[in-house]
């Protein structure tokens, strides 16, 4: 089972870099860009799971984890306000792969 779950975390992860790339490049030739820092919880238990999911969010452009506080909240520069829908699609896969 966490073969598969690593398999669709790597699929899922070059969907959004390329998705989120698109997206990138549309905003800066438009100018639609508004920084902002997003704050959101998790509820891992693990470093392991906490450090994939930061790294996935830094992968993806538009977004970069700038700290995880003792608590598991997450702090994520983002180009343009999102919600964490948008910001975590990597989650479950996460979760799948190496649990919580």
């Amino acid at each position: 089972m966490g073969f598969m779950w690593g398999v669709r975390y790597w699929l899922r992860l070059i969907r959004e870099i390329i998705g989120s790339t698109i997206d990138v490049s549309k905003r800066c030739m438009n100018g639609d860009i508004d920084p902002c820092i997003v704050e959101f919880d998790t509820d891992f238990a693990g470093h392991v799971p906490q450090i994939m999911l930061a790294s996935s969010i830094t992968y993806t452009p538009g977004t970069v984890t700038i700290d995880i506080d003792s608590n598991n909240r997450y702090y994520v520069g983002s180009i343009n306000p999102r919600s964490k829908a948008d910001i975590l699609p990597m989650e479950p896969h996460v979760i799948g792969w190496v649990g919580k």
